[in-house]
């Protein structure tokens, strides 16, 4: 009698409810689209707003296009496509992006060892195309004394950073930048963050071990080739891949 009355109800509401949840998913992809739209155009008008904002500099002629410097910083280890877009966005807030990479020791200080070292993660912001000139060995921790250094040696306007909050000691780490009103923010990029990358490169390394283990399972030799050529060689190749 149960299963009877499970294919009865199948044959005359489960295709009414699989027709709905193609409707939903149809809407929820439409409003989605809507969302990108005007995330867009919001941002468009704060761009807007930034340069007809922002003062002529000093020594500088009406008649040449005005420069509007930008300064961003960040550990940027292990380069993926949401440091791209955060230097995208944050060029696009201006004219010239200038980008402070913290330093190894600061980094090591407030969250443990980066990947890459110093020089390395230098060298992949360098290469970036939305990135005019980079600054070494600054502070991962942020303070009002280093960002009036930045705003006077390297004629910075605004200072940029995700919208999500840079809370340290439980005080806002660029609290003097919005005081003065040289502050902007950006969408963060979802689904995408360092940690996740080396999450995703342990979780394949674990993997490659047990299916390693399982075919050479009696074959000691073989089983301990694997485990020094994974063991050593590995993770660089993984962080190269």
């Amino acid at each position: 009698a149960v299963v009877v009355t499970l294919i009865i109800y199948y044959v005359l509401f489960g295709k009414r409810h699989r027709r709905k949840r193609k409707v939903l998913a149809e809407e929820l992809r439409v409003a989605q689209r809507q969302v990108h739209v005007l995330e867009e155009q919001l941002f468009n008008a704060k761009i807007e707003d930034i340069m007809a904002s922002t003062p002529t500099r000093k020594n500088s002629s009406s008649q040449q296009p005005r420069q509007i410097r930008i300064f961003m910083d960040g550990a940027f280890d292990v380069m993926h496509y949401g440091h791209m877009n955060a230097f995208r966005l944050g060029r696009s807030l201006g004219t010239y992006l200038i980008v402070g990479v913290n330093s190894d020791e600061s980094i090591k200080e407030c969250k443990g060892p980066p990947l890459m070292n110093d020089e390395e993660r230098m060298t992949m912001v360098k290469g970036c195309k939305f990135v005019d000139e980079v600054v070494p060995n600054c502070p991962y921790i942020m303070t009002s004394d280093y960002l009036d250094y930045i705003f006077e040696t390297y004629d910075v306007d605004y200072v940029v950073h995700g919208d999500d909050p840079c809370i340290v000691d439980g005080k806002d780490v660029y609290a003097s930048a919005k005081r003065l009103g040289r502050y902007r923010s950006i969408p963060r990029t979802e689904g995408v963050s360092t940690t996740e990358i080396v999450g995703r490169m342990l979780l394949m390394t674990k993997h490659h071990h047990m299916r390693h283990k399982q075919r050479g399972r009696g074959n000691s030799v073989g089983s301990l080739s694997g485990l020094s050529i994974t063991g050593g060689g590995g993770g660089g190749g993984a962080v190269g891949g």
